[in-house]
């Protein structure tokens, strides 16, 4: 190992030398803190750096704590200062370009944007950001927010000024008109639909003519909203999205992660950990009708058939017949029924046609006494009496429990990649469909939600669904009784 100088030993004017060197290292490293950054992207933060090169508008989808907004600071700071290494892979401008930062909050721009740009901000002077300080030229305070910058300028490569001016979204659409944007970056996803469009409209004749461009870069707290289902599920040529979690980011230990994960409620987990935009608040199934209905067709005789059941009085009981195809695994949902304050022979004589020899999931509180009646029999062994098929314990999954997130999830999934449909017609369901959605606390509110809660239990249990071709009953041939005989002797007789 070698051995540190000793400086002891050296002289005054050496010692002054050796400082002075050391200070230059240091400024140096500061220097070159954004090439630095850009050297230490993951393969897929160069993968988003590349797609700004191609695409208009970026979006970065991702999980608490793997470096989104680093990924897009790194971006940013290389615009302002124009220093582009030899294997930089994303946009470039050739002229110092006016830049958009946004966040929810003056705050919030501050601590996320603007610190990890240009560092602190103190006595005056900036300190430990990605642009040097002595690059920095000026700036101008926001009116409202200590240490918050409205506006920052920048020394480019090509000897002019580059800009960068920060806004918030709680200042609404109008606050943030203005010049001609060349480059935006959008941290944290607007509620205020307005923001994205009033963004696009300053960029349209941006980087001189071309068209300006930027990124976002966010964790969807807000659910699936305009903006993230429009990236998802139909880009347009000019748009770029990407989704990454914890897996994606070798710095997340096991430790932090199980250490984070207990701090999170379980509906925030999914978007937490994995940037999977669908258990914010809003609408839980926000797919188009017509990604989702289907006209109805004769299932074949080998398709696997079974039947959901939820159990209510006054609250709608509801019936459901899930249908599924073994060889390309599409869940159909070919009938529902549903209605308030009738009985099990009620809802035996509207589904009969459909649910006979069929077997039925039902839920847990068909366990309990059935709500209206002064008997002893659960409401399951109603329903059985009734005629239904009910399968011998109430829906769980395969591996136990009965969470509810895990439906919601797993049968949004299939929603999104065609594997889940209904047949058109039935006006009760589309309507629960459309409506169903979480509160601002992403906590799923339950009014209307029958019939999905009765395809919910039929989709866990979908292990005991029997093939089409075995429930047909053949009815026995028809065997006149023999003829009575009103002849022989006693007729003789007569």
């Amino acid at each position: 190992m070698q051995s540190l100088p000793n400086y002891s030993s050296l002289s005054r004017a050496d010692k002054i030398a050796a400082i002075e060197i050391l200070e230059r290292k240091q400024e140096l490293k500061k220097e070159r803190q954004c090439l630095t950054a850009y050297e230490s992207l993951y393969d897929w933060q160069t993968e988003f750096v590349a797609a700004t090169a191609h695409y208009y508008e970026s979006c970065l989808c991702a999980a608490n704590q793997i470096g989104k907004t680093y990924t897009g600071t790194t971006i940013d700071a290389m615009h302002l200062l124009g220093d582009y290494p030899d294997d930089w892979v994303g946009h470039k401008f050739d002229f110092a370009p006016l830049c958009w930062g946004l966040g929810f909050s003056m705050e919030k721009t501050r601590d996320l944007l603007q610190t990890a740009l240009f560092g602190e901000y103190s006595q005056g002077a900036f300190q430990g950001g990605l642009v040097p300080a002595s690059r920095i030229v000026s700036h101008e305070s926001a009116s409202g927010t200590a240490n918050a910058m409205r506006t920052v300028r920048v020394k480019h490569k090509s000897g002019n000024l580059s800009v960068i001016q920060f806004w918030s979204y709680s200042q609404g659409q109008h606050a943030i008109m203005g010049d001609v944007v060349d480059w935006f970056h959008v941290d944290e996803e607007p509620k205020d639909q307005t923001i994205r469009p009033q963004v696009l409209t300053r960029t349209i004749n941006g980087d001189r003519g071309k068209g300006g461009r930027g990124i976002y870069t966010f964790t969807p707290e807000n659910g699936r909203t305009s903006l993230v289902i429009k990236f998802m599920d139909d880009p347009s040529p000019h748009q770029f999205f990407m989704m990454k979690g914890w897996a994606d980011a070798p710095h997340m230990t096991v430790e932090k992660r199980e250490r984070l994960l207990a701090q999170y409620p379980e509906h925030q987990r999914d978007m937490r950990t994995k940037g999977i935009p669908m258990l914010g608040h809003g609408r839980i199934y926000d797919i188009a009708d017509e990604f989702i209905e289907c006209d109805a067709f004769e299932i074949p005789d080998f398709w696997l058939v079974i039947n959901g059941m939820d159990f209510g009085w006054d609250h709608p009981q509801s019936q459901i017949q899930l249908v599924i195809d073994p060889d390309q695994d599409i869940v159909y949902i070919t009938h529902s029924w549903k209605a308030s304050k009738v009985s099990a022979n009620d809802a035996w004589g509207a589904t009969k046609a459909w649910s006979q020899h069929v077997p039925v999931a039902w839920p847990a509180d068909g366990l309990m006494h059935e709500k209206g009646r002064d008997v002893t029999a659960q409401q399951k062994d109603h329903y059985q009496s009734a005629g239904f098929k009910m399968l011998a314990d109430h829906a769980t999954w395969l591996e136990g429990g009965n969470s509810v997130e895990n439906g919601l999830y797993e049968i949004l999934d299939r929603m999104r990649k065609g594997k889940f449909r209904i047949f058109r017609g039935q006006i009760d369901l589309m309507d629960e469909v459309r409506q169903y959605h979480r509160d601002e606390k992403g906590k799923i509110v339950k009014v209307g939600e029958d019939l999905l809660d009765a395809i919910r239990y039929a989709y866990m249990m979908r292990r005991f669904a029997k093939r089409k071709g075995e429930l047909l009953v053949t009815p026995k041939p028809y065997i006149p009784a023999p003829l009575k005989s009103y002849g022989g002797n006693n007729a003789r007789s007569r």
